[in-house]
Order: structure tokens, then C-alpha cells, then sequence
């Protein structure tokens, strides 16, 4: 009676204080602001800021029912008075408390052990690949709440009633979601074979109701052309056309990461670089126990269904991933950390059922506990079931205690500070700062990822920029060139050059700087007058902590060499304060030998805003040495910056 009651109460604030240790250290790690970063796991994350905030669609395969669900939350979240921003991420965070919220009630469940599950939890929480995705606006929490859901379901004991079609119905909703759900199938046809086999000569006529109703989660596809023939601000692809929504449904841009490996060498690359994300993920010591923990547990018969439904679970999720998925997959690792994670828990049970009864079969226990029963006194039953195991294990107690407090504080350690990196990366500010100067009625590229979703945020959920096309690197240029003027950051040089663009428009294109690290791509050079090579006009403007000079180059025959151009800013004294050389015009992608004879060539250089700065010095130079330079032209303009 004791014994229970402490049972009971344990079990009753173990998941809160493990979810109330879990958000203090995730919501540090919120993303508040446009997504900047370009690492793997936040590669799509601004097209998911943009898409739940106006009901759009996301890349293939779409994931409707997700972002239907989230658009939902989005639009609650901020009638509450939520940002556009930091909702989407929000709703990644409820749906990862879900989902662990259910995985401790299931392991509750199987195993009666409150702290270790709630402890479990707290790990797994802890665990790079799953923090992250609480804390970012992705898909992979949602995936899996679906995941340990599927788990549940299957587990689940006293069996569910009618369990096979509320099996298939949520299965059918999980692989229409994410593709990957489907290599759960094995975990879960072995987890209810003793449903299967209950169902006799009945079992075709279930197995086509199954069918249906898996095949009835698909029909959430139906938001896609829903989506697209409204007009809806931000759809991927053409899921209007049957041709456009077959590609969505099929994940077709995928195909290249899907597929056997061709080479021995090319799989043994593959394996270590998923390794490499499992052990980062759970440390070796982590992934040694929880197998340990799933081996041993096949050596009970208690808990041997359970033991081999998660090594099912995990493992061919991960055997897939080695032999015929080439690209790191959130989707596919998730399966065995929960997997590993579970192991943890069997492991510990292991070692608490190996001290309290000596390393006694399943037969012996239930006999031990049987006899117990039947010839003991509750109240002395009471003090076998208390005594004994709190004497005999307190220093086993003390040992969990010790390794679960260190094993939180190393992963705790090394995933903060690197999610935080990820999450707080400025990259998509300051590119939504620097193209704010785009001249109205035009069009502004920037190549497909997270700067462009930073900038269609900005433009499709902030409502800037309502005057610019916003375009990708796959856009028509050549139409886009003769309808509107073109610009880009200086940046897209580095990945799309000069040829590239001359390429797409099928003509020459003349850079100017429009903007700091603004650049105008245009199709005609500009031409100007006169017989003296040098600056035409220049001059300065302040913001609050810089300086810009404009200047209008002018040449009136091709030169003959390259020149680097030197900006100085000086103070009373002439002395030099700070720089802003370029190797080349047009922050380096204008050399003076592709000019053309009486083309000018606009230019904008950046100093910082200093008290002390009294005039900026600037021209034209060449090296005939490497230790020596020659000024070409020389110039020197005022800085009156009033106030």
C-alpha cells in the first residue's frame, strides 16, 4: 500500500518536473528571429517561417497536414499576440512536449518505473537531434508526436479496441505526412501479430479495411491545389497541375539522395556519417547502454516483445539509412534515438532487477513475489517491497542519480551553445537589411535557401518590399531583363558569376553598385562624356553608425590594367582612421579591363562613422611590386554629416 502510494505520487509530478527541466533549457535556444542559418538541420526552416504564417505550401512532399495543423496554431499563437516569427517555432515546441509527454505515459506503462522513464525523458530531450527540432519551425517534432503515437498505439496494453484500423487510419496519416514513418511497419506488424492473428478467417476483410482507411490518410493532399488555385502568398512548385501535385506527392527533387549505393567505399562513407550524427547525438557511452539495455531485455520474457519491437523500430530506420539514403535524415535518425532511448531505461531496470532479487529468472520472481503474497502480512509485505530494495540499492540509486546528472550536463553542454548558434545566426536580418535599398519596380535575386526565405519573410509576412519581385536563381531572367531593372547582393557573385548571368540572359551584363552590397546586373552599360579617366562625381552619406561614398567612375577608352581602389578615412590631421579598399569596382566583380570605352561605372564604399573623422581620401592604385603601390587617381571629399 506504501509502496504504490509512492508509487502513485511519484509518477504524478515525475513528468512535469522533467518537462519543467526540459523547457529551461530549450527556450533559451527559441528561434525568435528570420532564419539565417545554412546548416542541415535549418536548411528549410525560413521557408517554414514564411509558409504557416500565410497558409502556403512547403517544398515536397508537401507535408499538408503539418502545416495545415501549424498554419492553425500560427494564426492562434498571434491573436494571442504572438510574433510572425517566433510562432512557427512554438508550434514545434508543443508538438515535441507531445511527444515526449506520451513516450514517458507509454514507458510508464511498460515498465511501472516513473523517476527512470521521467530521467529517460530529460536525456532525450537533452539529445541534439531532438532539441533542435523543439525549438526551430520544422516538421520533424510533429513527425515524431506521429512516431510515438504509432508506438502507443501498438503497445499499448489491454489491447485497443478495433487497434488494427486505428492503426492503419494513423499510420496512413504518418506516411502521407513523411515518408519515413513507413519503416515502422515491421515494429508495428510484429507488435500486433497477436491482434492479426485473433482476427482468423476475418483477417482479408480487415486487411482491406486497413487498406482504406490508410489510404484515407492521404487525403490531406487535397490543400495543395486547394492552396495553389486560391492564390495562396507563398506555394512550392505547381501542386495546381495533376503533373505538379504527382511531383509533390512523390518528392521527385529527392530522388537524388534515394537509391542502393553504388560503391563499397561510397556505403562505408555513408555509414560513418550517420554514425558520426549518433554519436554526437547520444555519445558512445549512450548508444553502448541503450543496445545493451534492448539485448538484455530479449532475455526477459517480460520484455521481450517490447525489446523487439524498438530494435525493429530503430533498426531499420537506421539500415535504410545506411544502404539507400545518401543525405543526413532527421526523419530516420529519430527512430533510434527513441529506440536507444527506451534502452536506457531497460538497462537500469536491469541492473535495479539484478540487485533486488539476485539475478533470479522470470519464473523465480513470480514465484518469490507469489509466496510473498501468500504468506506475509500486508504490513510486512509492505516492508519486504520498501526495505529491501531501498537498503540494497541505495548506491545504485545514488550511481543513477550521478550518471544521469552528468550525462545531462554533457549533452546539456554541447548542444546549447551550438542550437543557440543555429537559432540566434543574424545572417537573414542583416540580408533583409541590406536589400531594404531595392529600387521599387524591379526584380531582387536571390538563389533558393535561407536568405531568400529571410528576405520573402520580410517582404510576404512583414509587408516590405511590396514594389519588388522577389525571384530565384531559376527564374526566366532573359524575360526578367527586359521587363525590369535587375538586382542582387554582392554575395550571389561568389555562387552565380558573371558568366552565369550572361549565360541566363543570353547577352552581356554590366555591374554597377546600387546600394552597399547592393549590385545592379544590367544589360546595357551606362555611357557617358569626356576625355578624363577618374571620378565624375562622388559624394557622402551618413546613417547613424556609417559613412557611404558614392562615386561615378568614368573611362573614356578600355583600359589597359586592372586597378584596386583605395578609401580612406582621415582625421584633422590627415591620418588614417579606417579603410574601405576594394581589389576591384563594384565590390570586386568590376575589373577595369571589362569596361567599356566612355562606360560609367557606379560604385558605393562603406566606412564606419567615427567622431573623429574628418574628410575621406580615395582613388585608384596598382602595384608595380608586391611591396609597392601607385596611385593612379586621387581624390578627397569633405565629410559633413550635420548634427
Amino acid at each position: 500500500m506504501i509502496y504504490h502510494s509512492l508509487m502513485r505520487t511519484r509518477a504524478r509530478w515525475a513528468l512535469p518536473a522533467a518537462l519543467l527541466i526540459l523547457l529551461i533549457a530549450w527556450l533559451p535556444t527559441l528561434q525568435t528571429i528570420p532564419n539565417g542559418s545554412e546548416h542541415y538541420f535549418m536548411i528549410d526552416v525560413g521557408e517554414t517561417q514564411i509558409v504557416l504564417n500565410v497558409w502556403g505550401t512547403l517544398h515536397a512532399t508537401g507535408y499538408p497536414l503539418y502545416v495545415m495543423l501549424s498554419s492553425a496554431l500560427v494564426s492562434l499563437l498571434r491573436t494571442f499576440g504572438m510574433d510572425a516569427v517566433t510562432a512557427p517555432a512554438v508550434t514545434s515546441l508543443l508538438y515535441g512536449i507531445a511527444a515526449l509527454a506520451l513516450l514517458y505515459v507509454l514507458a510508464l506503462r511498460l515498465t511501472g518505473r516513473p523517476l527512470l522513464v521521467a530521467g529517460m525523458i530529460v536525456l532525450l530531450g537533452l539529445v541534439r537531434t531532438v532539441w533542435v527540432h523543439q525549438v526551430i519551425a520544422e516538421i520533424y517534432s510533429f513527425g515524431l508526436l506521429l512516431m510515438i503515437s504509432l508506438l502507443a498505439l501498438a503497445l499499448w496494453q489491454p489491447p485497443v479496441r478495433h487497434r488494427l484500423y486505428w492503426l492503419a487510419l494513423l499510420g496512413g496519416i504518418g506516411v502521407a505526412h513523411h515518408r519515413a514513418i513507413a519503416m515502422m511497419i515491421p515494429a508495428l506488424l510484429y507488435a500486433v501479430y497477436p491482434d492479426l492473428r485473433s482476427e482468423g478467417r476475418r483477417l482479408p476483410r480487415a486487411l482491406l479495411g486497413c487498406l482504406a482507411l490508410g489510404l484515407l490518410g492521404f487525403a490531406q493532399y487535397l490543400y495543395l491545389p486547394l492552396r495553389a488555385n486560391a492564390n495562396a502568398a507563398w506555394v512550392y512548385g505547381e501542386p495546381g497541375t495533376w503533373a505538379g501535385l504527382w511531383d509533390q506527392f512523390i518528392g521527385a527533387e529527392a530522388s537524388r539522395f534515394i537509391g542502393t549505393i553504388s560503391s563499397f567505399d561510397g556505403l562505408l562513407a555513408n555509414i560513418a556519417r550517420i554514425n558520426t550524427v549518433l554519436v554526437t547525438d547520444l555519445t558512445l557511452p549512450g548508444i553502448i547502454v541503450g543496445l545493451a539495455g534492448l539485448l538484455l531485455a530479449l532475455g526477459s520474457r517480460e520484455r521481450r516483445r517490447l525489446a523487439i519491437v524498438l530494435l525493429l523500430n530503430g533498426g531499420v530506420a537506421l539500415l535504410f539509412h545506411y544502404v539507400y539514403y545518401t543525405d543526413i535524415l532527421s526523419a530516420l535518425i529519430l527512430p533510434v534515438l527513441v529506440s536507444l532511448a527506451l534502452g536506457w531505461v531497460l538497462a537500469a531496470e536491469a541492473a535495479l532487477s539484478f540487485l533486488r532479487f539476485g539475478g533470479y529468472t522470470d519464473d523465480e520472481r513470480t514465484r518469490h513475489a507469489a509466496s510473498l503474497q501468500a504468506h506475509q502480512s500486508r504490513r510486512r509485505d509492505e516492508a519486504h517491497l520498501v526495505r529491501p530494495f531501498s537498503k540494497s540499492s541505495t548506491l545504485l540509486n545514488m550511481l543513477f542519480i550521478l550518471l544521469f546528472t552528468g550525462f545531462a550536463l554533457v549533452l546539456s553542454g554541447q548542444n546549447q551553445p551550438f542550437i543557440r548558434a543555429l537559432t540566434h545566426d543574424t545572417t537573414g536580418l542583416e540580408t533583409i537589411a541590406l536589400v531594404r535599398e531595392t529600387p521599387t519596380d524591379s526584380a531582387l535575386m536571390l538563389a533558393w535557401g535561407p536568405r531568400h526565405f529571410a528576405v520573402g519573410l520580410a517582404q510576404d509576412v512583414w509587408g516590405e518590399l511590396p514594389d519588388v519581385t522577389l525571384v530565384d536563381h531559376k527564374a526566366d531572367f532573359a524575360s526578367l531583363a527586359s521587363a525590369m531593372p535587375i538586382f542582387t547582393p554582392a554575395f550571389t557573385f561568389y555562387n552565380q558569376p558573371v558568366d552565369w548571368w550572361q549565360g541566363q540572359i543570353g547577352a552581356p551584363v554590366y555591374l554597377h553598385a546600387a546600394a552597399p552590397q547592393l549590385v545592379a546586373v544590367a544589360t546595357q552599360p551606362e555611357i557617358g562624356s569626356g576625355d578624363t579617366f577618374g571620378a565624375q562625381d562622388a559624394q557622402i552619406t551618413c546613417t547613424d553608425d556609417a559613412l557611404h561614398l558614392t562615386v561615378a567612375w568614368y573611362t573614356p577608352d578600355v583600359p589597359e590594367r586592372d586597378l584596386s581602389v583605395f578609401v580612406h578615412l582621415l582625421d584633422v590631421s590627415g591620418a588614417v582612421i579606417a579603410q574601405g579598399d576594394q581589389n576591384a569596382p563594384v565590390y570586386g566583380w568590376r575589373p577595369l579591363t571589362t569596361w567599356q570605352a566612355g562606360e560609367v561605372v557606379r560604385d558605393v564604399y562603406m566606412l564606419p562613422r567615427l567622431l573623429n573623422g574628418a574628410a575621406v581620401r580615395y582613388g585608384l592604385y596598382f602595384q608595380p611590386t608586391p611591396d609597392t603601390f601607385e596611385n593612379v587617381v586621387v581624390y578627397e571629399v569633405d565629410v559633413r554629416c550635420g548634427g
